[in-house]
């Protein structure tokens, strides 16, 4: 069946840009999906060692990687699947900065992503009416709730039913076990009247196959797969989407201009449906190009906000160790399934009633705890202490929206001419408090396990890269800077009233509705969970409703 002309672009091809494809190609509509970077073989996409090792190396030494590397999955994963700073910039204040992790590649940071699946509830949806910072979503969890399930049943996530209300149960399959280290720490916690611990939600470790080639988390091996499979998605790699084609009167998209990559060719796009999913930072800039400020017969934003509003999850981490309850061998060669991952690891789920300790909290909204034990473990020749087995707990805590956290365009351009980002964002007094507040549970719950909290370095013997993890920002005892957690959020969000917002409660730019922001940039508030899963349910509700014939 011949595909053009297209009914609908797709801009991204990422966790919302699958689900986006999948949802619209599945409905009939002949769809094209715009990627910057290239389309890779599952092989070449996940490597192999020692020359992923190598590629770090070359990735620091030339500049390629430089704040990207401060992450730890930028060890973890082929280096390939993280862009080249220098071909992709931005900027930012001296005193103010900002780790974004840029996936330019087919599948976008789906690739890299870490497979936890939560879902919102409405104590995050409707926290502006409980404490009056910022502006409430427009919808609930009752809105995504259809959504949600259909997409947990879809990826076939592990979770258990645990009855929480500041986490909704999902249709989840049965939940990957506890190591006997974290069976041991969640029989400590039982004690303990407001420390629960729950079996993470998500994804199992993927072992490659050639069945399964892609980890079934990212799009290439879920959601862009079943795309595709409908023989009405073509792909676009290698371009990099600029800015909208207004019509006339500037009510209406008519498409994209799109940039090869390899030429810096220009190309008019043209079909009666966009969809942005380029991931949050990406997507601002895009608007802010399209809006008719930066572009003669852009749209126009009423509430004069894109941009505003950035928002990340602040995070703090600490390294403990406990006494090995399964011998020094590695437990992973014996079970697969015990790899970390979404699913195999655990949450502290503190949501918005965080335990209080002498009084008052001294900060809104809430946070969680996310960690593992024995799951990451060296060889036990390169453990200070070879009886012991480690873990770590990371937090996942809201950040308050703020208008003077922003992403703007930058005066200087990048190599086709187009205005970098310029991305201004601090931590407030309230991620402050809030992270010495983690730092405290964490040293409680740990306590409680019998563990002892110690930097990674004093744990592990790492010859050779023992400096350059010493200066990472996980291993630093305040929280990292924003960015870092790779949960931006925010600058072009829902809301009931086009003053207040940049789209409606259905994705719509309010003054070019057949434009949908489904990706991050959405977000109203950035609540306390993992956001994955929820983007992507927000992005098969508004294609669903933009499919309605009324909505055409």
């Amino acid at each position: 069946m011949p595909l053009k002309p297209f009914e609908a672009i797709v801009i991204g091809s990422g966790a919302t840009g699958g689900v986006a494809a999948q949802t619209l190609a599945e409905a009939g509509v002949r769809v094209l999906v715009v990627e910057t970077g290239p389309q890779l073989s599952a092989q070449a996409a996940l490597g192999s060692e020692p020359i992923n090792s190598m590629r770090r190396v070359r990735g620091l030494l030339s500049g390629q990687h430089r704040q990207q590397a401060q992450h730890p999955g930028y060890w973890k994963h082929n280096p390939l699947l993280y862009a080249d700073e220098r071909r992709y910039p931005y900027s930012t204040p001296k005193d103010q900065p900002f780790l974004w992790t840029q996936g330019r590649q087919v599948g976008g940071r789906s690739l890299t992503w870490g497979g936890i699946t939560l879902r919102l509830s409405d104590l995050e949806f409707k926290a502006a009416e409980r404490d009056g910072h910022g502006h409430s979503w427009p919808i609930s969890h009752r809105d995504l709730d259809e959504h949600y399930s259909a997409l947990e049943r879809q990826f076939a996530l592990h979770g258990n039913k645990d009855g929480l209300a500041q986490l909704p149960d999902g249709c989840t399959t049965a939940p990957l076990r506890f190591t006997p280290e974290e069976q041991q720490l969640a029989a400590a916690l039982q004690g303990s009247a407001d420390i629960e611990m729950i079996h993470s939600r998500g994804f199992a470790a993927h072992q490659p196959s050639a069945e399964c080639p892609w980890p079934p988390s990212s799009s290439p091996g879920s959601s862009l797969q079943s795309a595709l499979s409908t023989g009405r998605v073509e792909m676009l790699s290698e371009h990099l989407a600029e800015r909208l084609l207004m019509n006339g009167d500037q009510s209406r998209a008519r498409g994209v201009v799109v940039i090869d990559q390899r030429n810096g060719e220009r190309i008019e796009l043209e079909a009666p449906l966009v969809v942005l999913c380029a991931s949050t930072i990406a997507s601002l800039r895009f608007l802010l190009l399209s809006e008719c400020s930066a572009t003669a017969g852009g749209f126009q934003d009423p509430s004069a906000s894109l941009g505003r509003h950035l928002m990340d999850h602040v995070s703090t981490c600490r390294f403990f160790q406990v006494p090995s309850r399964s011998g020094r061998e590695s437990l992973q060669d014996q079970d697969p399934s015990s790899q970390l991952s979404g699913a195999g690891s655990f949450f502290l789920p503190f949501g918005s009633l965080p335990p209080q300790r002498g009084g008052g909290l001294p900060f809104s909204r809430g946070y969680g705890l996310w960690g593992a034990i024995n799951r990451f473990d060296p060889p036990w020749w390169l453990k200070r202490n070879p009886d012991c087995r480690l873990g770590f707990l990371i937090g996942h805590g809201e950040v308050l929206p703020s208008a003077q956290n922003k992403v703007s365009l930058s005066e200087t351009v990048d190599g086709w001419g187009v205005p970098i980002p310029y991305i201004s964002c601090r931590w407030g007094a309230n991620e402050t408090a809030m992270v010495a507040h983690m730092h405290s549970m964490m040293a409680e719950a740990i306590g409680l396990g019998g563990g002892e909290m110690q930097p990674l370095t004093d744990l592990i013997k790492m010859p050779l890269i023992e400096p350059i993890v010493g200066t990472m920002e996980a291993m630093k005892a305040g929280a990292p800077p924003p960015g870092y957690y790779v949960h931006e959020l925010g600058g072009a969000p829902m809301g009931n009233d086009e003053n207040h917002s940049v789209v409606d409660a259905w994705n719509r730019l309010w003054r070019c509705p057949n434009v949908l922001v489904v990706d991050g940039s959405c977000w109203t508030t950035s609540a306390w969970q993992s956001p994955t899963l929820t983007m992507m349910a927000i992005t098969r509700r508004a294609c669903l409703h933009a499919l309605q014939p009324e909505n055409a």
